[in-house]
């Protein structure tokens, strides 16, 4: 999220977690005077992924959720509605949300492994009743991995020990101006 902000200083970067402590040490130091490092366009939101707050919906055309676990790991694979409502709700008109995902049968999901024949469709059919359209699942890239940033996935030891997976995901017609990420928690740009 951070290095999003830093690179792309004409966006808004909003992240989200459930949980305050998650986000504190990044939001104190993108609080700092932006001569020391701070960064005017990062905003840091305490939610849940399945009640965004009403000032967040409908402003993202991208979102990025990387290496959730919990309700929004089922979220992120439209097995909890609520969650993967929550999801769709801050997303406007043509959005893409790109997911990276580690699933493993010790996560306790009722669902075939992503790389078994029928995943994609299962997937697919899951996110389309929620308005979404699965446009690719595969195995993530090294440098996709690496480009995430994230502590969770170094501690899964995603793409070495455990599958990484990236989803894509397309919202049906019309336009935006926003980027959402959700990490661990989640993150919002616009």
């Amino acid at each position: 999220m951070i290095a999003r902000a830093r690179a792309e200083p004409d966006i808004l970067v909003i992240g989200i977690d459930a949980t305050a402590a998650a986000m504190a040490g990044v939001s104190r130091r993108a609080a700092r005077p932006v001569t020391r490092g701070g960064l005017a366009n990062a905003l840091f939101v305490v939610a849940a992924a399945e009640r965004p707050p009403a000032e967040l919906l409908g402003i993202a055309d991208e979102l990025t959720i990387n290496f959730p676990w919990a309700s929004l790991l089922r979220g992120a694979l439209a097995l909890d509605g609520a969650t993967a409502s929550g999801i769709v709700s801050l997303l406007q008109q043509c959005a893409t949300v790109t997911a990276f995902v580690s699933v493993t049968g010790r996560d306790g999901l009722a669902i075939a492994a992503l790389d078994a024949p029928r995943a994609a469709d299962d997937l697919a059919s899951r996110w389309e009743r929620h308005g979404l359209r699965l446009e690719t699942l595969r195995p993530a890239t090294v440098d996709e991995l690496m480009a995430t940033e994230s502590t969770w996935a170094r501690r899964l030891r995603a793409g070495e020990d455990r599958p990484a997976w990236r989803l894509t995901l397309q919202r049906a017609s019309g336009t935006s101006a926003a980027t959402i990420r959700l990490d661990d928690a989640a993150t919002i740009a616009r």
